[in-house]
């Protein structure tokens, strides 16, 4: 019958070597393009000599931290043998790129760029990812949930960005769902592509980085200029606080969610604009 074309043909197609390779080989280069982000981050907060008057919490790194979250290792070896945090969820969630592949064979038929995809994948970002990691995030730091799972991420002392992947697998497999849903959602409706699977992995991960980084590297001229830009991006600052009053500024990268459901911290413009001050001096 007609109606088992399309998946037999599909299935062909999503079984083809030439196909399989290809994205293997994305997730691949994905995979190494995510911990070379996060490393770069990791070197560049820590030369002093740059960042001492841009640093929002001024006390240094202790071992535990260190050991903890798996950092100053030589990252491309410890990639594929390494069980710290970093090397953990961007090996399972490269997995579960895998996994998809399978489970959504239209994944194979994806061109390379597509201007439509970068504009779907933003959308659902806010209107699907942001409320999404905002009522989970919420909701995890409740009783039960923060003294079980999330009492890990936060027995960080001090936020690096390598702190952004110091999780629980629970957490973790949430999160995936959280940068998939936008990735998954605009290849389903037709929209995607491989740039854009690039771009919005790498930017997701360049402003986890950012929040977690204790490096105000935001300028108060941009909100100054801009004062709804507050509103959407986030600031080291403003992720900061919510390591230090933790049950205020619970968003994703948007504070207008906090804004929304009344959890936005009061203070958090003002360190802000001081740190930034500070820095220009």
């Amino acid at each position: 019958p007609d109606i088992w074309a399309f998946p037999c043909k599909s299935f062909t197609l999503r079984n083809s070597r030439g196909d399989l390779d290809a994205f293997c080989l994305h997730i691949l280069i994905i995979s190494g393009l995510r911990i070379f982000i996060y490393q770069l981050w990791t070197s560049c907060v820590n030369m002093l000599f740059l960042t001492g008057n841009r640093r929002i919490l001024q006390q240094g790194v202790d071992f535990k931290q260190i050991d903890k979250e798996g950092t100053g290792r030589p990252f491309l070896f410890f990639f594929l043998i390494s069980s710290h945090d970093l090397d953990n969820f961007i090996i399972l969630q490269a997995l579960m790129a895998s996994v998809a592949y399978y489970v959504f064979p239209f994944l194979s038929l994806l061109p390379l760029w597509d201007p439509r995809s970068f504009i779907a994948a933003t959308l659902l970002h806010v209107v699907v990812s942001e409320p999404l990691y905002y009522w989970v995030h919420r909701c995890f730091h409740g009783d039960y949930l923060f003294t079980h799972y999330h009492s890990l991420h936060h027995s960080s002392p001090v936020p690096q960005p390598l702190t952004a992947g110091s999780a629980t697998f629970l957490e973790h497999l949430i999160l995936t769902a959280v940068i998939g849903l936008p990735v998954l959602g605009s290849c389903t409706i037709g929209y995607g592509s491989i740039s854009m699977i690039y771009g919005y992995v790498l930017v997701f991960d360049f402003l986890r980085c950012l929040g977690h980084s204790n490096v105000e590297i935001v300028p108060r001229q941009l909100f100054e200029k801009l004062p709804f830009l507050k509103y959407l991006l986030y600031t080291p600052t403003y992720h900061s606080l919510h390591h230090e009053d933790m049950c205020t500024n619970y968003c994703l990268f948007m504070p207008l969610f906090d804004a929304l459901g009344d959890t936005l911290n009061t203070k958090s413009w003002e360190p802000h604009k001081r740190t930034s001050s500070n820095a220009e001096l």
